[in-house]
């Protein structure tokens, strides 16, 4: 259980940390209101609360499909953005498929 915690909250502190990262390169509306989203999901993970583990993960693909078309078309000049994608994918996977992650819900 305690793998699954520590796993846990890897990807809630990732998601924090890339929104306070997101709203130095650029301060916007989006960016606040993401990292608002990160934080509360991050706690609602921490917390147990039901089901929390899956709406983040549905968070993380739908910010990596939402910017998917412009990251492939920067791919050559700009490889850290779709770099930060293929992170958002991995960390929904383990949170969705990690035997460590399932049973630290369960409990």
């Amino acid at each position: 259980m305690e793998n699954g915690r520590r796993m846990v909250f890897v990807v809630g502190a990732y998601m924090v940390l890339k929104g306070i990262l997101n709203l130095i390169l650029g301060f916007s509306a989006s960016n606040v209101i993401s990292l608002l989203f990160a934080v509360v999901l991050a706690f609602a993970m921490l917390k147990k609360i039901p089901c929390s583990q899956y709406v983040t993960a549905i968070f993380l693909v739908l910010i990596f499909v939402v910017n998917l078309p412009g990251n492939l078309s920067n791919l050559g000049t700009n490889w850290i953005y779709p770099l930060e994608g293929l992170l958002d994918v991995g960390a929904a996977a383990i949170l969705v498929f990690h035997k460590d992650v399932k049973d630290y819900f369960a409990r």
